[in-house]
C-alpha cells in the first residue's frame, strides 16, 4: 500500500465536499501527522537503524542521523560502539555532555586517547575523550549507533515504508479522526479516535510479541497493574 491508497480510503470515510484539498494536501498532512505522532509515542521495532561514521583524529563531535539515504532521522540511542582497526567492537556508555566535561579524567579539554564515553546534545554526538588515532595504529575507529528514528513524511503518492505497509488502517484512522475534527463532527470523530486507540493497542502488542515471544498467562499484568493506551495517548488521537 501507498499514500495515495490511505488517502483514497480517509476520502471515503469522510464523504464530504467541504474538505479543502480532499485529493492531496490536507489529508497528507493529517496522514504524516498521525506518523509523526506514532513514531514519537513508541519505539516499534520498525523505526530501528543503524548508522556508522569515521572518527577524525582530535574532533570531539559528530552529527547525529538527519534522514539522509537509508538512514532515518535520529530519535534516541540503542546503543553506541566503537570498532576498532581489528574490527573489535567496544560498547561506549552514555554520560551527560554537563557531567562528562565536569570528571576529573574529561576536564582537560586537550585530553585524547581511547573514547569510552558519549554524550549526545543538539544534534551532535560527543565523544570522550577526544579521538587520538595514535591509539588505534594511526587508524579511524568507526562509530556504530544504532537507534531508533522519524520516518520520512510521505509525499509522493507511491510513497511507503513499513508503517504504510503493514498497518495502513491505523494511518487511516488517525487521519480520519482528524479529518472529523475538522468539520467539527465530534461524535465521529470520538469513533474513530477510539478505533485508532485500540489498533494501536493492538500493534504495540504485536511489535512487544515479534521482540520478545508471547507472554505466558501467569505473566499477564494484574488487575490495577494500569491501562493500555496510557494517558498520555490522549495527546495523540
Amino acid at each position: 500500500m501507498a499514500l495515495s491508497s490511505i488517502r483514497t480510503r480517509v476520502v471515503k470515510n469522510v464523504d464530504r465536499d467541504d474538505i479543502p484539498d480532499a485529493n492531496g494536501g490536507l489529508v497528507d498532512q493529517w496522514i504524516n501527522d498521525a506518523q509523526r505522532s506514532i513514531a514519537r509515542a513508541y519505539n516499534f521495532a520498525f523505526l530501528e537503524s543503524e548508522a556508522t561514521a569515521s572518527t577524525v583524529d582530535g574532533q570531539q563531535n559528530y552529527q547525529l542521523p538527519t534522514s539522509d539515504g537509508a538512514e532515518l532521522r535520529w530519535k534516541s540511542e540503542i546503543s553506541c560502539e566503537l570498532i576498532n582497526k581489528s574490527s573489535y567492537r567496544v560498547t561506549l556508555s552514555r554520560i551527560f555532555k554537563q557531567d562528562a566535561e565536569q570528571r576529573v579524567r574529561f576536564q582537560n579539554t586537550a585530553d585524547s586517547g581511547t573514547p569510552t564515553h558519549y554524550a549526545i546534545q543538539k544534534g551532535q554526538i560527543y565523544l570522550f575523550p577526544k579521538p587520538d588515532h595514535s591509539a588505534n595504529g594511526g587508524s579511524a575507529w568507526t562509530i556504530n549507533l544504532e537507534y531508533y528514528g522519524y520516518l520520512d513524511d510521505l509525499d509522493s503518492d507511491t510513497d511507503t515504508n513499513d508503517l504504510v505497509a503493514n498497518y495502513p488502517e491505523i494511518l487511516e484512522a488517525f487521519a480520519t479522526a482528524s479529518a472529523f475534527d475538522y468539520v467539527y463532527e465530534e461524535e465521529k470523530a470520538s469513533y474513530w479516535k477510539n478505533k485508532a486507540a485500540g489498533l494501536i493497542q493492538d500493534m504495540v502488542a504485536e511489535d512487544i510479541s515479534n521482540q520478545y515471544g508471547t507472554i505466558e498467562e501467569g505473566m499477564q499484568p494484574g488487575d490495577g497493574a494500569g491501562t493500555f493506551p496510557p494517558s498520555r495517548w490522549n495527546n495523540y488521537l
